[in-house]
């Protein structure tokens, strides 16, 4: 099984999967709307670990493609969340509602990026709560307003696989660019946060069948894992740019944009 040659609307069935892992360099926070701050889950076979939702992935990875759809002058006024032009590389490849953006678009996209909760490879140990003074502007005295923040303890790793489906091989692109960009993760990324993103390999295939629960239950990678080279994938600028007429000769094509 191949990339597909160029983007449809119909799914082909092709799912690639990329086996992502993310090493903590300082302490993170990564927070819910619950009133926990660090979010963990209890697995029957995994114990207790840390866990990173995909939406947290997901958020940081789109922006970071808009980013740089920006840089190459690429629909550089669409933004989250409301004001999606819904015609670009990011709109196709993350998906978004035609009728809540500014378009007022008569069709909706799915997202083509799909992924999962990252997981961490080792179980949660003792949590360390961080206590922070909030200062006063005036007399710089401190003490008005203790808080204590729980972090995720630095060199933790996660384990995570995020799927394309039907990818081309300009998506590939854009995608692992991206992913191996990103260099924050959490709540407050303005001092803590950052982090190492690497590609382990991918696999593509009918169906997904590569979950970060199996892959930190085994220890290990499964057998038949390809690297990425970027030697094999298109320079990163000419992705965007031939997405991005794709993208717009398929709308045209269906009547959903002129």
């Amino acid at each position: 099984m191949t990339l597909l040659t160029e983007p449809t609307i119909l799914s082909r069935g092709v799912y690639l999967q990329l086996v992502v892992n993310i090493k903590l360099l300082d302490d993170a926070i990564i927070r819910s709307n619950e009133p926990e701050e660090v979010l963990t889950c209890s697995y029957s076979s995994l114990g207790n670990r840390f866990i990173i939702p995909w939406r947290k992935v997901k958020g940081k990875l789109r922006r970071l493609v808009m980013e740089k759809q920006r840089g190459f002058d690429i629909m550089p006024a669409c933004h989250l969340k409301d004001d999606l032009c819904m015609e670009c590389p990011s709109c196709f490849l993350f998906g978004g509602t035609g009728e809540t953006s500014s378009k007022k678009a008569s069709y909706n996209i799915l997202s083509r990026v799909l992924g999962e909760s990252f997981i961490s490879k080792t179980k949660v140990g003792e949590v360390q709560p961080y206590t922070a003074n909030a200062v006063d502007e005036v007399d710089l005295t401190t003490g008005q307003a203790l808080m204590t923040i729980v972090t995720v303890p630095k060199e933790t790793e996660f384990l995570g696989v995020v799927t394309l489906r039907d990818p081309t091989a300009a998506m590939v692109s854009i995608v692992a660019d991206n992913l191996q960009r990103l260099t924050r993760i959490g709540a407050s990324t303005r001092e803590w946060g950052r982090v190492k993103t690497e590609i382990l390999g991918y696999k593509i295939s009918d169906r997904e069948d590569l979950t970060a629960y199996d892959l930190v239950n085994n220890d290990t990678l499964p057998d038949g894992l390809d690297k990425i080279s970027e030697s094999n994938l298109p320079d990163v600028k000419d992705s965007y740019t031939s997405l991005d007429l794709e993208v717009k000769r398929l709308l045209n094509e269906h009547g959903l944009i002129k």
